[in-house]
């Protein structure tokens, strides 16, 4: 067995023991010495200071406006606790800190959010209202929150959304695009101008595109392509675009089982057909590398046996008789 082999090993025997050991009233003593680590303004913004490293103590100090004495102690004691560590010369989370500063982004929100809260509990308890009066309720003030307290698309704490209706999956599929700071990868079975023209814009400005198409009207009926393109004029443009741009890879499959976006290689949109079906059942959007590097394993798997998207193609052909026939009325 080589070194990293019996690193390996006794980390696991290491946990072994230790399971074995720790009862449920050490686990609640660990648990109540990083709470309290955190029961204080001045330690929690040294710990929220924390989240991109402190290199300048002495310039912490300065911009939290606390004296030294203040700042050591309480890091000091943010340290014990396993919070924060010194590695390469600057203060930051550790993986406990890390998953800690992603609590407390979800505690702030549910905070500031919580007359919106406190309405849900009452509509809960509510004999005057019928069950799916309370649920839809519930949705419309779960919906507002959920924009501000997931946080998905600003850097903060990314729990899971949720949505349940197709216009929702239209809307995050937008928001993740538009927010992409590299590539976006997109599975997709189906074709929507908003989301088509979200794609556009983020391609002019830099970003690359892998857009892989599986609605299978598209190739079923090609009348079915000349109708929608045909039906809303500003595709035939935005397709075009798309397609003749430097920044996209585009193909087609006809066996997609299900869409997704990925965004950055780190936020996920995925949809969930019904069961039997492949009607849009309910979606997921949520921050997640490890499932970002799976679907993006599944995106390539799915290409290799793709082919070009047919819209690429009736898109240049219409656009260009439309030119055409542009040009022809304007010389008469």
């Amino acid at each position: 067995m080589n070194h990293l082999g019996k690193v390996g090993l006794n980390i696991v025997n290491r946990m072994d023991r230790l399971e074995g050991k720790e009862d449920f009233s050490i686990l609640m003593k660990n648990l109540a010495r990083v709470i309290s680590s955190l029961d204080n303004e001045d330690a929690l913004k040294i710990f929220y200071e924390a989240k991109d490293g402190i290199v300048s103590s002495s310039e912490t100090i300065r911009k939290l406006g606390l004296t030294q004495k203040r700042y050591y102690v309480r890091l000091n004691e943010l340290m014990k606790a396993g919070l924060i560590q010194k590695r390469d010369n600057k203060y930051q989370h550790t993986t406990l800190g890390k998953i800690c500063y992603r609590l407390g982004e979800v505690l702030l929100e549910a905070v500031k959010h919580n007359e919106q809260l406190e309405l849900i509990d009452k509509v809960r308890l509510s004999s005057s209202l019928s069950k799916k009066e309370k649920e839809e309720v519930i949705y419309a003030v779960s919906r507002s929150i959920l924009a501000n307290f997931a946080g998905l698309l600003e850097g903060g704490i990314k729990p899971v959304g949720i949505v349940t209706r197709f216009e929702d999956i239209v809307a995050g599929t937008k928001m993740l695009i538009e927010k992409a700071e590299k590539e976006v990868y997109i599975a997709t079975r189906y074709t929507d101008p908003s989301v088509t023209e979200a794609i556009l814009n983020s391609l002019n400005r830099g970003i690359k595109m892998y857009l892989l198409d599986g609605d299978k009207k598209n190739l079923s009926d090609k009348f079915q392509l000349i109708r929608l393109l045909l039906s809303h004029p500003r595709m035939i443009r935005l397709f075009y675009d798309v397609f003749r741009s430097p920044n996209v890879c585009t193909w087609f499959t006809a066996n997609l089982p299900y869409s997704f976006v990925i965004v950055d290689e780190k936020y996920v949109g995925i949809e969930i057909p019904k069961p039997g079906s492949d009607e849009f059942f309910v979606a997921l959007f949520f921050e997640n590398e490890l499932l970002a590097r799976k679907l993006k394993e599944v995106f390539n798997l799915l290409v290799m046996n793709a082919k070009e998207d047919p819209k690429k193609e009736f898109s240049e052909k219409i656009y260009a008789q439309l030119s055409k026939k542009r040009i022809y009325q304007a010389s008469m």
